[in-house]
This record gives structure tokens, sequence and C-alpha cells, in this order.
């Protein structure tokens, strides 16, 4: 594909990808495999560094259309908005500030700007709150907010649907209909296309690579080649009771919740934005703070966090973006020295590893360089390789394809059912894999309730 560019000129904008062009008011759609370099497309359009993409601007500056204030905002998979801390509001400020540089505007307009790109996402009832105590979710709701202040001409959106609940998925298709019925310009990546279903888009698939492509869903028998415990203790791996935690108000975001893990057995914890699922898995760990209850994993009564390496796989929401090691090799490698596991048995585990999730292409490669469906993959495997006795994933899925997800909810039942580990995998919306849980548990209003 030739670099992407972005031509504002005129009053006119209009997009090029290759042989496709937008125009105002149009969207575009890219699609393909984790890891076909979606990702890297829209951060080039957007003019970050380390991408050869161009954002180039006619007759000696950018202009946009009279009612624009920006040319370009991008929204990462992973939330990011202007402020990490301070007054929701304070945030989309910041983004509507920093658009006055585009188009002059009166101090009073900056105010009612801000209310309505909140009041555009949901997240009206936010003001006040403090950045810090928003979900994940919340969260990209609140980047997309401080993308939507500066009012851009084109705004390319990475995963955007990824991190949201069924009303925020709504929430979004209206975004995007609101915003191409101004005349703006939209360039979407999404890995379930079916969620821009009635929206107009003109497709892009990316190509898939000659190498790295996902493996085929593997069945238990080719999984279980290294020796396990198939006959399951009867003793819960996990054991919470009387949990109450209070919310940033001092009303409680639980209130007596209890949960039971039996050994081999997985659970699939779902709930809207912001209903505590994050939360309920740090406090497990002990990296929250409980005002009352007990958490036992295996032998341990209210563990924390250093007590847990080699007991429990913990992958927590936001995806790595710091690897410590040189190669994917080394890094998974490196997983398995924090959970203690000796240098003979260690090379092994990384080999097979690496083969079940199919990460031998990118084994060598630097896991920085990743996209971060791939990332995700590498923190995986490095939770299987070291075979604890309980797995706590905090949207674990997110960034990968259909078939890649998949594969790796594959591999997580069979590890589980091998070693006897019990899987705890929280998420906003269902699965790909229909009955892939034994257990489904949905979080509302701090308590717990049994899914069909």
């Amino acid at each position: 594909m030739k670099p992407p560019i972005v031509i504002l000129g005129n009053g006119a904008p209009w997009l090029r990808l290759g042989r496709i062009h937008l125009t105002a008011g149009q969207c575009g759609l890219i699609t393909g495999p984790t890891g076909t370099g979606k990702t890297s497309v829209l951060r080039a359009l957007a003019g970050l560094p380390g991408h050869d993409g161009q954002v180039m601007a006619v007759d000696g500056g950018i202009a946009v259309p009279r009612e624009a204030a920006c040319p370009v905002a991008f929204v990462p998979q992973i939330p990011d908005v202007p402020l990490r801390s301070g007054p929701v509001e304070a945030a989309v400020e910041a983004a509507s500030v920093a658009s006055h540089r585009f188009r002059s505007r009166s101090a009073a307009e900056s105010p009612v700007r801000v209310a309505d790109a909140l009041r555009e996402v949901g997240l009206e009832g936010a003001v006040g709150r403090r950045i810090e105590t928003l979900s994940m979710g919340e969260r990209h709701r609140l980047a997309i907010a401080a993308a939507l202040a500066a009012d851009p001409a084109v705004l390319l959106l990475d995963e955007p649907f990824a991190l949201l609940d069924s009303d925020g998925v709504q929430m979004l298709r209206s975004v995007i209909r609101r915003r191409l019925a101004m005349g703006r310009i939209l360039l979407i990546s999404e890995h379930r296309p079916e969620r821009m279903t009635g929206l107009p888009a003109v497709h892009l698939c990316m190509p898939a690579p000659d190498t790295g492509t996902a493996p085929a869903v593997p069945d238990e028998d080719s999984m279980s080649a290294e020796p396990g415990n198939w006959a399951l203790p009867a003793a819960p791996v996990l054991c919470a009771e009387g949990l109450r935690v209070p919310r940033g108000d001092g009303t409680p975001l639980f209130d007596r919740l209890a949960m039971t893990l039996p050994a081999g057995r997985r659970f699939h914890l779902s709930g809207v934005n912001g209903a505590g699922k994050s939360r309920l898995l740090r406090c497990l760990i002990g990296a929250e703070p409980m005002e009352d209850g007990t958490v036992t994993i295996a032998d341990l009564r209210n563990p924390s966090p250093r007590d847990l390496p080699g007991r429990v796989g913990f992958l927590p929401q936001d995806p790595p973006r710091h690897f410590f090691a040189e190669t994917v090799r080394t890094e998974i490698g490196f997983a398995l020295t924090r959970a203690g596991l000796c240098p003979p048995d260690r090379a092994e585990r990384v080999d097979r590893v690496i083969a079940q999730f199919g990460l031998t292409s990118l084994a060598e490669r630097s896991p920085q360089s990743l996209s971060v469906g791939e990332r995700q993959l590498v923190a995986l495997a490095g939770l299987v390789a070291g075979r604890p006795r309980l797995f706590l994933l905090d949207e674990p899925l997110s960034g990968l394809d259909p078939q890649r997800a998949a594969h790796a909810l594959a591999v997580l039942a069979t590890a589980a059912r091998r070693d006897g580990s019990a899987v705890l995998l929280a998420s906003h919306g269902s699965l790909p894999v229909p009955g892939w849980a034994d257990r489904s548990l949905r979080l509302e209003n701090g308590r717990l309730h049994a899914v069909a």
C-alpha cells in the first residue's frame, strides 16, 4: 500500500489511501487480521513519529471547512486523554483549547463545546468525577469526547468499538452518523465489521501477511503433549466472601459480594462500562483496598500482589505498553523467571507456548514493534507458559481478530483442563466462542448474577 496522504485545502478536505479517495461526508472502514498494519495506517495519517505517511497542506497552509476547528484527530485503541488526572471536563477542555490554534474562538464557546462533547458520548453524568476513577471503557468514551471537542475535519478511530458495552456501541454509531452528516471524513479500523452494519462506509481490507497468520483453532489432543493434572483437585482455587468496596463518593461499589472458582473451570464475567469488573479483579489480587471481606487463593488468605507470581496469572485491561526484553522469545522467558521457573524447563516451555499462540514468525521481533493485539498475545503466552493455578484476565481479547481470539480461548481452555487452573475472564460483551465458559456471571449494581 502506498503511504496514506491527507490533503486539506480550499475548505474541501479529502483523503487518499492508495487508490481509495474519501471526500467530505464519507467514511472509510479498514479491516484485516491482527498485525497487518491497520493501526500504522491511522498513526501515519495522524502524523505521529515513526511512520511514513504524510499530512500535507496545499495553498500555503491548512484550510478546513468554515465550521471545523482542526484538521485531524486520532483516537487510539488504548484510551488516551489529554490529561491523566483531574476533573473529567478538564480533559475535554484541554482538547478544545488546543484546537484554538486552527480556528480562533471566543472563551465563552469552549464550555458549551465541552458539555456537548460529553453529552454526545454519554458522559454528561460524569461531570465532576476525576479521570483516574473512570473505567477503561469510560476513559475511551472520554478520549472520543476530547477528539469531538476539537471538531476535526478528519477523525481517525482505531478499534473504537472494542472497549464499549452495547450502549456504547450504539452511542458511537450515532456519533459516526452525525459527523458524516456534518461533512466530516472518518476512517475507522475494526476487527468486527458487523458493528458498522448500516453505516455508509468504503471498505478497505488489509491483506494478510505471508507469515504470522493465525493458526487453526487447536483441539485438545494437539495441545496436550505436555503432561498435566487431568484429575482435578476438589478444593476451590479462589474463594471470595463478603467483599465490600466503596466508590469514590463513599457509596458501595460491591456490598457483600461473594464468588468461588473451582479448579479447572472457566468463568466469564461481563458487565457494562464502569460496573467494576476491573476493580474486582484488582481486589482479588490485593491491588485494591477493601473495607471488608476475605479473599483466599489456593492456600493464601488476603494475598498481596507480591505473593502471587507462580500462583496467579493476571493480565490487566490496559495492554502491556512496555516490555523489558529485546525479543518476544526473551520476553516470555522473562515472564517465566518472574514466576520462579528454573532455566532448564524455561526454554522448552517458551518454545511450546510460542508455537501454541502462533508467534513463531514474531519470536525474534522486538515486542515494542508489535501491534496492540500481538503484544496482547505475547502477554497471554507468558502467563500460559507459567501454568498458574488461577488466571485473572481483563479484556484479554482486545485487539485480536476473531480467528486469533478463538484460538487464544482454545489455548486457555486446554491449559485450564490440563493443569487444573481456574480462569476468570472479564469482558463487557459476549465471547466470540459460544459456550466457552463453564459459567457466565454478570456484574450489575455491585452484585453478581448468573447468566443462562
